[in-house]
């Protein structure tokens, strides 16, 4: 029952399986027609059903590409089980650790010679090493339970993305270009960045304004345990980040990972009761206004003003410039609330551009106003 709620990675390419053909040749003639192989998960009785296949336009000697390829994905899966999700040393040594003969080396050889019997023998003889570790009580993850370590959460948002975005990716680019609803995705490496820079933790609350299919509220919330919530307007990614979530709830549960907790819906964010609720308790807000208009921006600053000190807002073009200064004439406008500093960022951090850019993490700071009203007299 535990295994019938995610979606399995055998399911994922179900929609165009008739472009995929096996990855394997066969020495034994009944296994020629495997196209799937279950690999045991650590909870109790928990397995995923592995696709077996490859797309027929991959090209093992070309760069790697995008394409999802099952054989790969239960590899790392193993991998990340072995070094984060069961506690015992000898599991860890036979399964990655013995560079000649461990499971991890074999899984490699098998593969790179596309022998699917030796394949299959070793991912056997994993689930029968797994299963001995949850009868022993030793499946379950080996480091503190409120810091997942980037690398797993890392790959459980890619196996989800995999699983529900990527077999109809497609449907995304269905949006007016140059609009306030041009859709972009924040890649997991700035993501680790902004967790460090604003010092997210099992405590904070996170909020996502526009957050397309949600892989950020997902990520945030695998890997600090914080409340991370998201709203997008559009319908498609909002779709997908609902589908996203439930099945993280169901893929973490799987793995035995805790998070925080997770809610995403669509709406727009100046208008939604639900963020206006959010925002006095916020305490790391992030806006990629990458592709915002002027008065969509002015339109957010104005939410700002219910933000408390402290808060952080992260965005991808700024709210204040760094050399505001504070006047009678600007006292009260929301800019003079806001600390900025900017940071770079370099290629493979976002999804429509290879290059390098900025951000801009800017801090609800009250002091500089009172500071300004007492020496006018106005405090």
């Amino acid at each position: 029952m535990l295994a019938a709620a995610i979606v399995h990675s055998g399911d994922a390419i179900k929609h165009s399986e008739t472009a995929y053909e096996s990855y394997f040749s066969w020495e034994n003639s009944s296994s020629s027609s495997q196209t799937t192989i279950d690999l045991h998960l650590p909870a109790a009785g928990a397995s995923e059903t592995f696709s077996l296949l490859m797309p027929k336009s991959y090209d093992r000697d070309a760069e790697p590409r995008d394409d999802y390829l099952p054989v790969n994905d239960l590899l790392s899966t193993i991998h990340a089980i072995a070094t984060y999700l069961v506690d015992s040393a000898e599991f860890k040594r036979q399964v990655c650790e013995d560079k000649e003969n461990g499971i991890m080396r074999r899984l490699e050889r098998s593969r790179n010679r596309q022998n699917g019997d030796d394949f299959v023998r070793a991912v056997s003889e994993f689930n029968a090493l797994l299963d001995a570790e949850r009868e022993a009580g030793r499946a379950g993850p080996c480091f503190d339970e409120n810091l997942i370590p980037s690398e797993l959460a890392i790959h459980v948002i890619e196996q989800i993305y995999n699983r529900i975005v990527a077999p109809t990716v497609g449907s995304l680019r269905q949006y007016k270009a140059f609009s306030n609803n041009v859709y972009g995705e924040i890649l997991p490496t700035l993501v680790n960045e902004f967790i460090d820079r604003t010092n997210i933790t099992h405590t904070s609350t996170f909020v996502d304004l526009g957050c397309g299919i949600g892989n950020v509220v997902l990520q945030v919330a695998a890997q600090t345990g914080c409340n991370a919530s998201g709203i997008e307007i559009m319908k498609v990614p909002a779709r997908f980040a609902k589908r996203q979530a439930c099945e993280f709830e169901h893929r973490m549960r799987l793995y035995k990972l805790r998070h925080g907790s997770v809610q995403v819906w669509r709406g727009d964010f100046c208008e939604s009761p639900s963020v206006q609720a959010l925002l006095p308790k916020v305490d790391v807000l992030l806006v990629n206004n990458y592709a915002f208009d002027s008065t969509l921006n002015q339109n957010l600053l104005q939410l700002f003003l219910d933000l408390k000190e402290g808060t952080k807002i992260i965005s991808l073009k700024p709210f204040v410039t760094p050399d505001h200064k504070i006047s009678a004439r600007n006292i009260y406008s929301p800019e003079s609330i806001l600390k900025i500093r900017r940071y770079p960022y370099w290629s493979q951090c976002v999804s429509w551009t290879d290059s390098g850019g900025e951000y801009f993490i800017q801090t609800v700071d009250r002091s500089r106003v009172k500071e300004f009203l007492t020496s006018r007299g106005m405090a």
